[in-house]
């Protein structure tokens, strides 16, 4: 309940319990004052919320922003990866043509680094072959060691520096492993290599093995890459321990280097 007059405005303050009432009185410019504070908080409160309310919108709209960029970006490298892994297919395809031998047109040279055909237009059939040669290609190390002799046939067998291969120095007893999977077609003895083992990796694709100090495979055995076949020794024609490491392709020795996979 309020009263008013001329120069005040009374509130009157009346208790639950009926008690003695209290009239407070406050002047006229005060209460104005009081008014106009309250009337500008509002606006301000208003005016606060709205543009906090903007603000969020944006904020909302500029994750979702972010999330279309990132997924655009994790798209353009997937298709970058893939667009990777074509080329380097491509390129595999050339070296493993190389390596067997078979001649390269300039034309498909040029194209090594390119892109290549979308997977739709492959053929399944002979990329599963390129598979299967590719595991058939000796690259696995038959031992690590320092090359104590490399590769030189330029002057033929009667050369003095003749050697068809690589010869591998490592200690005694160090395990001798095949460099692909393949079949074991000679074991045993040989006055030049001492003992030997020779695998069949298919494709025209043959491995020698030389000097070691026992075989521990048996002719016609299959074997994995990586799977231990003798240990190295220094048997036949040998001054130290080593291994004599050969590949041969289409019944001609070949540079082994050209397969190891460093």
């Amino acid at each position: 309940m309020c009263a008013m007059k001329k120069e005040t405005f009374s509130i009157i303050i009346v208790p639950h319990d009926l008690k003695k009432t209290r009239t407070v009185r406050v002047p006229y410019p005060l209460l104005y004052v009081c008014v106009a504070l309250l009337s500008l908080g509002f606006v301000a409160l208003v005016v606060f919320v709205a543009t906090y309310g903007r603000l969020l919108v944006r904020a909302r709209e500029a994750g979702r922003l972010e999330q279309q960029v990132a997924e655009l970006t994790r798209r353009q490298e997937a298709i970058s990866e893939i667009t990777r892994n074509m080329s380097r297919v491509r390129a595999m395809d050339l070296q493993i043509r190389g390596m067997l031998g078979v001649e390269i047109p300039p034309a498909d040279s040029l194209e090594a680094g390119s892109a290549v055909p979308p997977e739709s237009e492959i053929d399944r059939e002979i990329e599963d072959q390129k598979e299967q040669i590719l595991r058939a290609l000796p690259t696995f190390w038959p031992v690590r060691g320092y090359i104590t002799k490399g590769f030189h046939i330029a002057g033929g067998e009667d050369d003095p520096q003749y050697h068809p291969g690589i010869d591998i120095g490592v200690d005694r007893g160090t395990p001798v492993r095949a460099a692909a999977p393949g079949y074991v077609i000679e074991e045993g003895w040989d006055d030049t290599y001492g003992f030997y083992a020779m695998l069949d990796h298919g494709y025209g694709i043959k491995t020698l093995y030389g000097h070691n100090d026992r075989l521990v495979v048996m002719k016609g055995e299959r074997v994995g890459r990586g799977q231990t076949i003798a240990y190295a020794g220094n048997t036949g024609q040998s001054t130290a321990t080593h291994l004599h490491f050969a590949v041969i392709r289409d019944g001609i020795h070949v540079d082994p280097l050209e397969y190891l996979l460093q």
